[in-house]
């Protein structure tokens, strides 16, 4: 009987020390389990954190290439000119220029009285500098004027591609004499008006702009700011001679 009991016994605690090895294994492996079901969640984390990374370095590579007008205007600025004929002032700008002297662009009616009037000279001036001016080529027809000084000057370059309507643009000239003046816009249409080729645009224009530069992002010439439409309520309609028309009729492309 008691070795019954003995025997007994010792099964019973056999039993139940497996029973605890079995136990502690499946939790080993439930615990091995979500270890790497973690370690997968973690990876899944990793990978799109980096191609979150990549995005963002991507956008921020796409934002720092994007022209920063103020960079764009300072560039173009030592290009740009005062005309003043004795009778009034417009702008104008640097189209070609090497040791010999430069070529400007100006509009026909900027210099129209001086050249009636047989006079081929006039003032162009940038802060604190002063150059006499000669008229070198009239284009009635086009509004244009060539004019040369003999001072190697900054050039600005003619874009090759039409700009698209939306586009933007800066205006620079010397409207009411305030040399130095940069307003901003878009392009608003292309337009014929009597048989003429227009670039209407929306930066702001006024008197004495007439001659100066409409340039792109990329500091390239698009235009010729020549004239706007006033009428009650009229609000940014510059009117540009397209820089095609300008290459077209004057030997300066």
């Amino acid at each position: 009987m008691i070795a019954a009991v003995l025997l007994a016994t010792g099964v019973g605690l056999g039993v139940k020390n497996l029973g605890d090895q079995n136990s502690t294994e499946e939790a080993l492996r439930l615990s091995a389990a979500s270890n790497a079901e973690l370690q997968r969640k973690l990876d899944s984390l990793s990978g799109s954190t980096a191609t979150l990374t990549n995005q963002i370095a991507s956008l921020q590579s796409k934002v720092d290439g994007q022209p920063d007008p103020a960079k764009v205007a300072a560039g173009a600025q030592p290009s740009v000119f005062t005309v003043d004929t004795g009778t009034g002032t417009g702008s104008a700008w640097v189209v070609s220029s090497d040791e010999a002297g430069s070529e400007l662009i100006t509009n026909y009616h900027v210099v129209k009285e001086t050249w009636r009037a047989g006079g081929r000279t006039v003032t162009v001036i940038r802060d604190d500098a002063e150059y006499t001016g000669t008229i070198e080529q009239v284009e009635q027809a086009a509004d244009l004027a060539v004019l040369s000084v003999g001072e190697k000057l900054p050039a600005l370059p003619i874009a090759e591609k039409k700009p698209a309507v939306g586009d933007p643009v800066l205006v620079l000239g010397s409207p009411l004499g305030l040399g130095g003046t940069v307003t901003s816009g878009i392009v608003s249409a292309f337009r014929t008006a009597d048989g003429t080729k227009e670039m209407q645009f929306s930066a702001p224009i006024s008197p004495g702009n007439s001659g100066g530069p409409v340039i792109n992002l990329n500091g390239q010439v698009i235009g010729v700011s020549v004239a706007k439409y006033v009428a009650d309520g009229a609000e940014g309609l510059g009117i540009a001679i397209p820089a095609a028309t300008l290459c077209s009729v004057l030997s300066v492309c």
